[in-house]
């Protein structure tokens, strides 16, 4: 089986001591409706993976996060049936701006959690990749093809 390597997105774990910021993805979205997420979204053309982390998050969140706030990095490597996709989390606790949910049409909810009280369902990517930033790993593999999701 050939598989396509996309470069999928790039998302922002927002922290504050020993809580994290996620959004309910909409029922209205294509992947992973009413799944908790981090903040973050498609790279675009020409644009490298830490700056999409940070656009994104402004426009869904309403944040203002500078490269120089981002404490830990990691890629996480993921396999669907859809292809083979690479997800970058950069993880910040200096912003500007009160997180607010500026897209209703693609979240529907925004709260804070404490790190060892994930939301269930939560987008199984972005659990590996809280889980390596917070381990300081900086690239993991997730296969979900062969998977239960």
């Amino acid at each position: 089986m050939s598989r396509t390597l996309i470069p999928a997105a790039a998302c922002l774990i927002i922290r504050h001591g020993s809580h994290i910021l996620l959004q309910k993805r909409s029922d209205k979205v294509d992947s992973w409706p009413n799944f908790w997420a981090f903040p973050g979204g498609k790279v675009d053309d020409g644009e490298m993976m830490r700056s999409a982390a940070l656009r994104e998050a402004t426009e869904e969140i309403g944040i203002i996060a500078h490269p120089e706030h981002i404490e830990a990095e990691t890629i996480v490597m993921f396999q669907t049936i859809q292809g083979t996709k690479i997800v970058y989390f950069g993880l910040v606790e200096q912003y500007e701006n009160a997180p607010a949910i500026i897209e209703p049409d693609l979240a529907s909810d925004l709260a804070w959690f404490p790190i060892t009280e994930l939301p269930h369902p939560m987008v199984p990517h972005h659990i590996t990749g809280l889980s390596a930033i917070l381990a300081r790993v900086v690239y993991s593999e997730v296969d979900m093809v062969d998977s239960s999701l």
